[in-house]
């Protein structure tokens, strides 16, 4: 009788491990992902400004998240920076120098795990240059994201004020 317990047992102890390492298994690839992403920006200037330098920025949820400072390259040879670490979502990005329209791209999607690219072509002046992407068509998903962090929020207030 008690060789029947015994392997029972290690039948159920058996199922168990293969039962832990199936689910590991099918975590560990969402866990190998990288949870950010990376826009590449190349920034193509006039001659006259070769060798300046412009800082590029990224900015999510209204504060900039990575800001790199780069010297301006004489053409066709651009200028390079990688805003890498970026949360997924959307971002704007701006380049901005002395003597230059300022330009900045706004809706820009960042995908975890994946690279985007971007083009800058920068001018002589003053002012803001503006390029807007999907301008409504994320309006959904803003509104979704926000809530479900609103819902989040009042949660943990609720969490708290519950207390005895």
């Amino acid at each position: 009788m008690s060789r029947f317990l015994s392997s029972g047992r290690d039948r159920c102890a058996g199922a168990l491990l293969v039962s832990a390492l199936a689910a590991f298994a099918l975590a560990a690839p969402g866990l190998a992902q990288p949870e950010y992403g990376r826009l590449a920006v190349g920034i193509l200037s006039p001659d006259a400004f070769v060798g300046r330098p412009v800082m590029v920025s990224a900015v999510q949820d209204g504060r900039i998240v990575t800001q790199y400072e780069v010297n301006l390259s004489k053409a066709p040879n651009k200028a390079h920076v990688t805003l890498d670490r970026l949360a997924p979502g959307t971002a704007d990005v701006r380049v901005e120098g002395d003597g230059l329209v300022t330009e900045v791209k706004r809706g820009v999607q960042v995908f975890a795990g994946r690279d985007g690219l971007l083009q800058f072509v920068v001018q002589p002046g003053e002012g803001v240059h503006t390029v807007e992407y999907a301008i409504g068509g994320l309006a959904r998903e803003e509104v979704a994201a926000r809530l479900m962090k609103l819902e989040a929020a009042v949660s943990g207030l609720e969490a708290r004020l519950v207390k005895p």
